[in-house]
Order: structure tokens, then sequence, then C-alpha cells
């Protein structure tokens, strides 16, 4: 049952909204919470016990670590301080157990193996469905109760909607609980104007999705597979599996926002027009926001503002090295943000070169920034001119196209292979050679990037700040309802239905 399935589509959640405004307002919260774990019980089936272990689990600490203010009279202010840190320590890494058992114990115990030279068979684990979300969730939740961010729930039923709301289950966003958890128990009607504006993102969501995302599949899948030794066809494959994960995971996210948003919940956004970033490190304050904001708040800054860092810093600082000083606890932070991203994403060797790969270039970036814009004013070129926007444009292109080139890989071999032939087997007729032989005919082509060119024109408009809505909302109601109907028979007509397409998951709900 995808965002984007009839079965998700047609029953799940027209069900859901009929249910949810017939009850009272103060009974709605409940709705929601049935209808939460009905969808994992679908996805995980048993699994989900796992899921209501790690929240029964997280609750009661919580609610300790919530009783826990200031240090009685009487008691060490700092022995109860060290107390308090390793109940929140404990608190972590029960939720990072499950994590780490279900999702990375055949990895470790396949490298152990290896490095003794021992043989080792996998073990078939079921994962549950949305646990790098949930955990994650739960993890700063914890700290925020730790750190009198947020109060700890009352309720863990309460709770438990906030940690399975099946909008964000499966591949976010990945929300806050002092952010969306009045929201989801506030039971607020389902209004005209809340439900038109879910199906428009919903709308959008499935546009990406099924026309873009899920035709690219085939010939991404191709290229992967047999045509890794052709420079131009892996730079083809890089270009394609960037914009199909793009459009995968973007569109999934708009239905994800537009589902919560007919309750009037309003979920964090995920994308903000990436593509317009001036740099790498600027890329991720725009792709996948939460995760990055995650990284930011419960390690970067844990790490950098830790007591050996600090100590540190000092050290170096008294010793005249000022410049080590000021830019080696940074990047200490750095390396454990993109070692966390690389294996959130899941329990193989090439995401954790896709988090060494960003890691290299934000070092650079970091480096060479305050020397380049020097420069740059040395030759009378403005930093926001044309000029420099189109290399910081193609720079980063290259950037983000060949990260996800290493990330979609199959296996380290073949990433280096990939990168390697793009460098020294550049043959731009096997364009035109093997054109034909990538599973997708010239119609979809068409499709394809017909469809992705508004893609990219409403992302310019966006980037802009153009009002959009308003304008839209001003349109008369017949060319507002034309514009709705052929976006929905876009869809119908052109999204990639049928065999060979209807089993494809969303792809950001493996991690």
């Amino acid at each position: 049952m995808t965002y984007n399935s009839l079965k998700f589509l047609i029953v799940f959640l027209p069900v859901t909204i009929f249910i949810y405004q017939k009850v009272h307002s103060k009974n709605r919260w409940i709705v929601l919470l049935l209808a939460n774990y009905i969808f994992m019980i679908y996805w995980s089936q048993m699994l989900v016990l796992y899921q209501i272990a790690v929240t029964i689990l997280t609750y009661y600490f919580a609610k300790k670590l919530g009783t826990m203010g200031k240090a009685p009279a009487g008691t060490d202010h700092k022995v109860y301080k060290k107390k308090k840190h390793r109940i929140l320590v404990l608190a972590v890494l029960s939720n990072l157990a499950f994590l780490i058992v279900l999702k990375y114990s055949n990895f470790l115990a396949a490298n152990i193996a290896s490095v003794f030279h021992s043989e080792y068979t996998a073990v078939k684990i079921l994962l549950p469905i949305g646990i790098s979300y949930y955990t994650l969730q739960n993890i700063s939740y914890l700290v925020d109760v730790a750190n009198k961010k947020v109060k700890a729930s009352d309720s863990i039923f309460r709770f438990a909607l906030y940690t399975s709301f099946f909008a964000t289950i499966l591949e976010g966003p990945i929300t806050r609980f002092g952010e969306i958890s009045e929201k989801l128990s506030a039971g607020d009607d389902v209004t005209p104007d809340n439900f038109v504006q879910g199906i428009e993102r919903i709308t959008w969501g499935m546009f990406q999705k099924d026309i873009i995302a899920d035709h690219l599949n085939v010939v991404v899948t191709a290229l992967f597979k047999s045509y890794t030794q052709s420079g131009a066809l892996c730079l083809l494959a890089a270009v394609l599996c960037t914009i199909q994960l793009y459009m995968d995971f973007a569109g999934t996210i708009d239905i994800a926002i537009g589902a919560a948003k007919i309750f009037n919940i309003t979920i964090t956004e995920n994308f903000r027009q990436p593509f317009f970033a001036k740099n790498a490190s600027d890329f991720w304050h725009r792709w996948h926001i939460t995760l990055g904001t995650f990284l930011r708040d419960y390690v970067f800054y844990p790490v950098s503002l830790s007591n050996p860092i600090q100590y540190m810093t000092k050290k170096l600082k008294k010793h005249n090295h000022r410049l080590l000083a000021r830019y080696l606890g940074p990047v200490i932070a750095l390396l454990f943000v993109w070692l966390a991203n690389g294996f959130w994403h899941g329990a193989q060797w090439t995401y954790v070169l896709y988090g060494m790969y960003y890691f290299f270039f934000m070092i650079i970036e970091m480096i060479a920034e305050k020397p380049f814009e020097k420069w740059c004013e040395r030759h009378h070129m403005p930093v926001e001119g044309w000029v420099v926007r189109t290399f910081r444009f193609i720079k980063l292109s290259f950037i983000v196209v060949i990260g996800e080139m290493v990330f979609r890989a199959l296996d380290m071999n073949t990433a280096w292979t990939m990168v390697k032939a793009i460098f020294t087997n550049f043959n731009v007729a096997d364009f035109v050679l093997y054109s034909g032989k990538l599973g997708m005919n010239v119609g979809n082509w068409i499709i394809v990037a017909s469809c992705f060119t508004l893609v990219v024109i409403r992302d310019v408009l966006k980037e802009k700040q153009y009002p959009m809505r308003e304008k839209f909302n001003h349109l008369p109601k017949y060319v507002r309802w034309a514009l709705y109907d052929a976006l929905v028979l876009s869809i119908i007509f052109f999204g990639a239905f049928g065999a060979g397409y209807d089993s494809l998951a969303m792809m950001y709900a493996g991690f």
C-alpha cells in the first residue's frame, strides 16, 4: 500500500477521512492512531511489535527524564546531571539497538568475518517499515525532553500517534514532537480548503512519481546492470538516476504532505529547490531537509560542543594554532555527521562512501569559499553574477550526479568502474548506439522530458518567489478546473502503470 497506490488513494485515505470526520472532534486522534497501526500492520504484519516495543520504552524513558529537573536540595548537582545524562544515553541506545540489530547485524557480522577470513552466511531478518524514520523521531523526542525543549507526553497513546503517523512513517519527513503533536491530537475538521490543498499536493506528487520517476526506473536499472563500461552511458545513468531519485522522493513527500494537510496537519517541507544551491553544503540544506536538520541538531552540535573537542580547541589556541583550532572541531563533527548519514541510508559500503564523498567536498568548500570570493572580488566578478552562478550550478550538478551514481551503484566495484569509465572511456556515439536498447521508446522519452520540464519551470518560479498560488487562485474557476483535469488525465494516460510498474516501491521507503 504505497502512497501512490489505489489501495491507499481510493480505500485507506477516503475511509480514514470519512470516519475521522464523522466522530466527535475529541476522539478523532483515536481514529488517526488506529489508521496508523492498520497502515503499519498492512506493511509489517507482526513486525509492528518492534515499533510498539520501542514506543513503550521511549515513552517511559521520556517520562523519567521529564521529571528530572534541577537537582533536589542536598544532592550534588554534577552527580545528578551525570545520572540524567546516563538515562538519556541508555534511552537513545535502546532505540539504536533495535535499529542496529535489525538493519545492520548481517553487515557487521559479514565484515567481521571478512577481517578474520572466515565464512559467514547471512541470516534473513525481516525489517519493519519506517524503522529508520521513527528511530530518529524517538531520539529527537528524548533529547528535547531532556533539554526541556518539550514536555514529555502524558499519554502513551498520544505519543504513539506521533511516532506512528502514517503520512511520515514510510519516507518521512522526520518530524519533531513539538512541531506536530498538538495538531495530531487537535481533531480539526476536514475543511473544503484543506481538502482541496491536500488533493492538489497529492496530485502533484503523483505526477512526479508516476510519470517521471517510475518511467525512468526501467532505463536506470538497465544502465546500472549492463552498461557500466561506457563513460557516456555511465554519465547518462548518473543524470537519470539523480532525476529519478529526486522525482520519486520529492513526489512521495508531496503525497504525504498533502494527505496530512487534509486533516489540517502541517508537515515540515523536505525539499527547497535543491539544484539552485550554491554549493554542496547548501544543497543539503535544501535536499532531505529534515534529515539534515536532525544531523545538525543531534550530531553536529553535540560533537562540536563536546568537552573533548572544546578542550582540544583551547589547547590549539594556547599553542597559537588558530587556523587548526578554527577548523578541526567542525571537521570532526562533520565526519560524524556524514558517517551517520551514510550508515542511516543502509548497511552497504556504497552508502558510507556516499557520505564520505560529501564530507570531502564540504571540507574543500569550507576551506576554499573565502579565497574564492576574494579571487572573484579581485577580478571584478560579482559573486552573485551570472558567470559565478553558472559555474556553481555546473560544479554542483556534477558533484551531485556523480554522488547519486555512487549511491545507486550495486557495490563498490561497480561504483569505481562507472566513475573511472566517465573519465577514461567517454564516447559520445554510445548515446546514439544504445539509445534504443534501454527499455523506453521515443514517445515515453518525450513524455518524461516534457513533464520534467514542467517541474523545472515550477522550481524556477518557486526559487524566484513568484506567487504561484495567489495567481492560480485568481484564475477563473473553469481555467482552474481545466488545469486540475489536465494534471489528473496526464497521470492516468502517461503514468507508468501496468506490467513491470505496478510493484515499484518508493525508493526511500527502503532506507
